[in-house]
């Protein structure tokens, strides 16, 4: 994996958390906005993968893209973990309106995971509204060191 600088990579204790997330509520549908490398995505795919979990991830740079399915490949993931290229919000439009039959509140994703441009944080947790189950869970990174950035998603939240 490249460096966690580089690609703007969560912290250990983040991966942890997120891990005993996975671990604990066993979702089976996960997504991710924004995949960068593939690391955050790599270690819910490790326990999600246990499980029969399966996550989705959206990234916007095709050369992200392209070093995330690399390394998924070579973490054998590549049956857990699909990634999706091109710009979150359209993509996250795609899964709406919810198929027919599918009552809002039923949901496509029963967890999700926001770490893609922090200024779009509110616009996405909107969408995870829609598109989760009651008693889904959202989990947004950086809300301590981008606070600043955030205040629209604090406002949403």
């Amino acid at each position: 994996m490249e460096s966690q600088k580089k690609y703007w990579n969560i912290d250990p204790a983040s991966g942890a958390l997120l891990q005993s997330l996975i671990h604990t509520h066993k979702p089976q549908n996960i997504l991710e906005v924004g995949t960068s490398n593939g690391y955050s995505a790599i270690l819910m795919g490790n326990v999600a993968k246990s499980y029969g979990g399966h996550i989705k991830t959206i990234e916007f740079f095709g050369e992200r893209v392209q070093l995330a399915r690399e390394n998924i490949q070579k973490e054998e993931l590549s049956e857990t973990i699909e990634v999706l290229q091109g710009d979150a919000l359209e993509i996250l439009s795609r899964f709406l309106p919810l198929p027919e039959g599918e009552l809002e509140g039923v949901g496509v994703f029963d967890f999700i995971f926001l770490d893609a441009a922090k200024e779009e944080h509110a616009d996405y947790f909107k969408f995870a509204m829609q598109l989760m189950p009651l008693g889904g869970i959202i989990v947004a990174d950086n809300t301590i060191s981008h606070k600043n950035k955030l205040s629209e998603f604090f406002e949403k939240v």
